[in-house]
């Protein structure tokens, strides 16, 4: 990397770190940074979380973990408590200020510790870690390929990797999520939606997508989206399990103006008839989780 692209990627880097600064000050502000009550936030009590009790109980104590974009540190909060010795990572210096304001008020059973880490350059040890944890992170990198070889190296023989990400977003999903946000209430009046709808015409589909997407919230917002990391994953490790789902109500739920409690009535409601849909590949998944062993 040359001079004047290691300066520009720094600016980059930076500007990353403070959207997720204020990404994670703006939930501190409605939730604790606990898993005992995000778990109640509308998309892990609809699906998500039932996949986060999976991956806490697997950790044991005594494990080092690496929580790879630990943002506030709910996750690796979770698994410290379980007596793991877990080690959180981010390119955001708030994020992880909250992280550790609240773990020391709240100290676990295992030993917790937070730093400031890139994991697309920074170099990880060897043969160190039992687990490592990526939740929504690949989708972020420049090099998800490169960035896996460092997790692959910086795992135990036989240690563990846990990651959930995003898959690329198909004109049939985002079809349907437009037809949901356009019927159901959001924080957009109806006829503000009649008239953005009006206004875009041919386009409305490709902005449901960029917003679906997040496309622009950050800097390194989607860059692994397009590498196919779930392919890289199947390349570097052995994957034990892998799930595809959500094709539409994550999306949906996301952008209901109701209460947390009626959000979650009606995500769950409408998970069975996602869920099937993508069984029977009706509609491509949009999400991923999965574990994998290093070979």
């Amino acid at each position: 990397m040359s001079e004047q692209s290691n300066v520009d990627y720094q600016a980059l880097i930076a500007a990353e770190g403070a959207a997720w600064g204020n990404a994670a000050r703006s939930l501190a502000a409605k939730w604790r940074p606990d898993w005992q009550d995000m778990r109640h936030m509308r998309h892990y009590a609809i699906q998500d979380g039932r996949y986060l009790e999976k991956l806490f109980a697997l950790v044991q104590p005594g494990w080092r973990v690496l929580d790879i974009g630990c943002s506030s540190g709910v996750i690796s909060l979770e698994m410290a408590r379980r007596g793991a010795h877990v080690e959180g990572i981010d390119v955001s210096a708030e994020a992880l200020k909250i992280a550790q304001d609240y773990a020391a008020e709240h100290p676990p059973r295992g030993s917790l510790q937070y730093r400031l880490a890139d994991v697309n350059c920074d170099p990880l040890p060897e043969s160190y870690y039992d687990l490592i944890v990526a939740l929504g992170v690949l989708h972020h990198l420049t090099d998800v390929r490169a960035a896996l070889e460092r997790i692959h190296t910086a795992l135990k023989p036989n240690g563990l990797l846990y990651v959930s990400d995003f898959l690329e977003t198909p004109t049939v999903n985002a079809l349907i999520v437009g037809a949901f946000t356009l019927l159901l209430p959001a924080e957009i009046s109806y006829r503000d939606k009649i008239r953005h709808l009006l206004r875009l015409r041919t386009r409305a589909i490709e902005r449901m997508k960029a917003s679906m997407e997040t496309r622009g919230f950050s800097p390194f917002e989607g860059s692994g989206r397009h590498q196919n990391s779930l392919e890289a994953v199947h390349e570097r490790f052995h994957v034990e399990w892998v799930h595809i789902h959500n094709a539409f109500v994550r999306p949906v739920t996301a952008n209901l103006a109701m209460p947390e409690r009626l959000a979650v009535l009606i995500g769950r409601l409408l998970l069975p008839f996602d869920e099937l849909a993508v069984r029977l590949r009706l509609l491509q998944g949009l999400c991923y989780k999965l574990l994998a062993r290093r070979a």
